[in-house]
């Protein structure tokens, strides 16, 4: 999950391309290549803590199966690898980390859902990227290499949200270099690749993505923040609570980002996701569901995957202590 998204100024530069509705984007003048992941759920503060449970969830066999049964295709599991591998070469990964990542695997290829697993929450590597590229690719190269058996249904994603010194340039070369070790051990591999400043998509839009052709581009969008984010308890400061969205021109703005990304993925040549959006769990439900459902639309409507932040967290569509789905939030995401 991020901090902040890209700017307003991006997508109300943009908002001449699109209006107030879907329908108003152009869509005969770009063609967006297919994306193998359509509708995602993220499996938020699991394997993303420094250790599974610390954040009041430990993924279930039963929560995936319960995933693949509501209509996804595939879940997204956000991994803190850092805080469980040397600080020194050779950089070693705790074996029962990797252990715990190939069983959730399991259980979702056994449920019929494709996994997305990155590397999440690297926070060393965002302040003094220097210092720590070394220990990075050691990290990969070890993951590439414990996954190399994986099933056809796991993704890669080499680096969830740059941000701080991990700038759009140093990101770029930084993917490349990732790439290259994961197709030593995944050459036909679906690989997910973003860009810097949170994974936002001003900077995917400014990026050079690698030459592959088996890569999803992502970004990650939670605008306006001070609607999504308000009142949470993690934001430094947490937006005020009461702002309300839905007007004309915030439509036009969720819309005009889409198209932007659709416009870039078509450009490229690759199939886009919008890799993680939601609502802050305390921002009333109803608000919560309107903007959830005009984020989903403004991106399948444009052919463009998308991972829903979160399942049972923060950002929870689903309630763990009734143990069901939060209607709202899954009507939103799945009906018409």
């Amino acid at each position: 999950m991020l901090v902040r998204f890209a700017s307003s100024a991006l997508a109300l530069t943009l908002m001449a391309c699109s209006g107030p509705s879907s329908s108003a984007a152009p869509r005969g003048e770009m063609r967006v290549p297919a994306s193998p992941v359509q509708r995602c759920m993220n499996l938020g503060g699991a394997l993303e803590a420094p250790n599974e449970g610390d954040w009041g969830y430990s993924i279930r066999a039963e929560d995936l199966e319960t995933i693949k049964a509501a209509g996804f295709d595939t879940v997204r599991l956000p991994v803190r690898w850092d805080v469980h591998a040397m600080q020194r070469a050779p950089y070693t990964i705790r074996q029962d980390h990797i252990d715990r990542v190939k069983e959730v695997i399991t259980q979702a290829d056994a449920a019929g859902l494709q996994t997305i697993v990155d590397l999440h929450h690297y926070n060393d590597l965002m302040s003094h990227p220097d210092a720590h590229y070394e220990r990075l690719f050691a990290m990969w190269r070890q993951i590439a290499e414990a996954l190399q058996d994986a099933p056809d249904s796991v993704i890669l994603e080499l680096l969830n949200e740059p941000n701080d010194r991990m700038t759009v340039e140093r990101t770029d070369a930084v993917n490349a270099e990732l790439l290259s070790i994961v197709r030593e051990y995944h050459p036909g591999r679906w690989v997910v690749v973003g860009s810097a400043g949170w994974g936002s998509l001003s900077a995917l839009l400014d990026s050079n993505p690698p030459e592959d052709d088996r890569i999803i581009l992502t970004f990650h969008s939670y605008e306006p923040y001070d609607f999504t984010h308000q009142g949470a308890f993690f934001a430094d400061p947490p937006p005020p609570t009461g702002t309300r969205w839905g007007t004309v021109a915030e439509y036009s703005e969720i819309n005009a980002g889409a198209e932007a990304a659709a416009r870039f993925a078509s450009e490229q040549g690759h199939p886009m996701l919008l890799g993680e959006f939601g609502v802050y769990e305390e921002v009333p439900l109803d608000q919560r569901a309107v903007w959830t459902r005009a984020m989903r639309k403004a991106a399948e409507d444009r052919g463009i995957g998308w991972c829903y932040w979160d399942f049972a967290t923060t950002f929870k569509a689903y309630n763990l202590e009734r143990d069901e789905w939060i209607y709202s939030i899954k009507s939103a995401l799945l009906d018409n």
